[in-house]
């Protein structure tokens, strides 16, 4: 059995439970997951010196890690402005307006009604004044009102962990939108480059042409290669508006959609600003940190509550006691009204005996239901796991892929400069130029891009092991 109601065995039992008047439920505790103590990618695993690994952080807020002071506003301001989060945190305060509404359940239902009447007979008319004050109170033997109460307040943990999450995922999505628009910004200011030293070489070679020293398909093919060169800028400035479009949206400022707006203060900043260098360290990440996820937070707050409405439901088999007490007069007076008073105190017990197996059948409904958010904790928890993991493989491959290129980019810059100078000497082979300068401007984009997706393995990371409470609330709320 996956809950546990403490009834009565005995007659002093009986007693316990009355002046108790509550019950309670067993936690659910799921199966032992076999999981490694730390995370690493496998190549670290066996080729670094675990001293020198390098734990993620997973502070507060993970983005500061970056040291952008501009990141760190805009993320601010999305976190208060967006809209997909203000929705989430509306649902938060209905799950806990619904919380209350099931503990309201553990206190006595006290009403006052007030009522004036009037009756005509004949030539007579009488009018008559009745007040009361009436409490109806449930004694709680088998726990149904309390586990209902418990069955609130882990959904609207459960809420609040699903809003963690969705402020994981607006900090991530601005972060990769804001430094995406860093990237083409550098991205645009390396095809410039890339455009004014194929311009330089076009002239040369043009100059050649006119003096009958090269064919004139060199020169088309210089032209071809600096046309190719603004296609990608065109490419660069279309991506470089939906990064701009996107943040507008994740930050919730529609104004932000203009093209104008690439000229504001706060976005200025993308023209220079470099993409944030990473330390290039092994990265271990323990396995508590799975835990502080607010995905598996969710599952397992959805799995106990689900396990509290079982104990409600097997509860609600039982006879049910309540406790009701009236005070009330009338009188064709309203100051008299009390003068003439009735008290009344009374106990009521309902037992259910047939039902058409209704209960029966909640019971079992609500059995099925544990099973199934047990089985989506436990999937939960493997999924979380996988991500992980998959963030550190990935972020170990991009490190080793950006030093690889850096190298590559180095020596084919020097073939360009060798074969650069070799051509303008008039004893260089223009193809061989020309390769080497496809070569270099292949690899620097290739290098930027390598960096781009390094820094997204990142933030990719960090919100695998982000716990998303950036509003200082406590979980256990």
């Amino acid at each position: 059995m996956r809950f546990l109601i403490r009834g009565p065995r005995s007659g002093a039992v009986v007693l316990a439970v009355c002046l108790t008047g509550c019950a309670s439920v067993t936690p659910v505790e799921p199966p032992e997951t076999t999981l490694p103590p730390v995370f690493t990618d496998a190549y670290n695993n066996t080729h670094s010196n675990r001293g020198d690994d390098h734990s993620v952080s997973t502070a507060n807020r993970w983005w500061q890690s970056f040291n952008d002071a501009q990141l760190d506003q805009l993320i601010a301001q999305g976190l208060e402005q967006n809209y997909s989060l203000q929705a989430a945190w509306a649902r938060l305060a209905q799950s806990r307006a619904l919380w209350r509404q099931n503990a309201s359940g553990q206190y006595p239902d006290v009403n006052l009604s007030l009522s004036k009447s009037r009756a005509w007979r004949e030539s007579t008319t009488s009018d008559l004044w009745s007040a009361g004050i009436s409490t109806e109170y449930e004694l709680d033997f088998w726990g149904r009102v309390s586990a209902l109460d418990e069955a609130g307040r882990l959904n609207a943990l459960a809420t609040h962990a699903a809003t963690r999450t969705q402020a994981n995922t607006v900090a991530g999505q601005i972060a990769l939108n804001w430094f995406g628009l860093i990237k083409e910004g550098q991205n645009l200011a390396l095809l410039e480059q890339q455009q004014a030293r194929v311009n330089a070489a076009l002239q040369v070679t043009q100059g050649r042409f006119q003096r009958g020293q090269v064919a004139v398909s060199d020169v088309w093919q210089q032209e071809q290669l600096l046309e190719s060169i603004h296609a990608d800028l065109i490419s660069a400035e279309g991506l470089r508006d939906s990064y701009q479009q996107q943040l507008a949206v994740w930050m919730g400022r529609s104004e932000w959609l203009a093209a104008a707006a690439l000229k504001n203060s706060e976005l200025a900043g993308y023209q220079t600003q470099p993409l944030p260098s990473l330390d290039s360290t092994p990265l271990t990440i323990p396995v508590s940190a799975l835990q502080q996820r607010p995905d598996v937070q969710q599952a397992f707050f959805r799995l106990q509550s689900a396990n509290a409405s079982l104990a409600a439901a097997v509860a609600n088999r039982y006879p049910r006691f309540t406790l009701s007490a009236s005070y009330s007069g009338s009188d064709e007076d309203l100051s008299k009204v009390f003068d003439n008073w009735l008290a009344n105190l009374a106990g009521g017990l309902v037992l259910p005996l047939i039902d058409g197996g209704n209960r029966r059948a909640a019971v079992a409904q609500q059995r099925a239901v544990v099973d199934e958010n047990l089985a989506a904790y436990q999937q939960a928890l493997l999924d979380a796991a996988q991500e992980v993991q998959q963030a550190l493989t990935d972020e170990r491959q991009s490190q080793a892929l950006v030093v690889s290129l850096e190298r590559q980019l180095a020596l084919a810059s020097k073939t360009e400069a060798f074969q650069n100078n070799r051509y303008r000497k008039g004893v260089g082979d223009f193809l061989a130029l020309l390769k080497a300068q496809q070569d270099v401007i292949s690899l620097e984009k290739q290098l930027l891009n390598a960096r781009w997706s390094q820094l997204q393995n990142r933030i990719q990371l960090y919100k695998a092991v982000s716990h998303g409470d950036f509003s200082g609330e406590e979980t256990s709320s």
